[in-house]
């Protein structure tokens, strides 16, 4: 898979973590969504998902599905720490 770095890294905390995970690129945050992410319906996280799916076909920007992914995680109130 094409890796498509973000400008900044972002960190989440996933409900039961101890420690944050550090999000790079849009691969990762689309690993997240579809393997771990808490809540797995809602626009935000339907929208989150799409975007990934673009920017990794060369559609969008990572900056938009980073965005993206940072809604699905103030959805799913999944802490944002960076």
């Amino acid at each position: 898979m094409k890796i498509i770095s973000w400008e900044k890294t972002l960190g989440i905390v996933l409900p039961g973590a101890a420690r944050p995970r550090f999000v790079r690129d849009v691969a990762t945050a689309m690993h997240l969504l579809a393997e771990l992410w808490p809540v797995t319906y809602g626009r935000a996280y339907q929208r989150a998902l799409a975007f990934c799916a673009r920017a990794l076909e060369g559609r969008m920007s990572a900056a938009r599905a980073r965005l993206a992914f940072i809604a699905a995680a103030r959805e799913a109130r999944v802490e944002v720490v960076a």
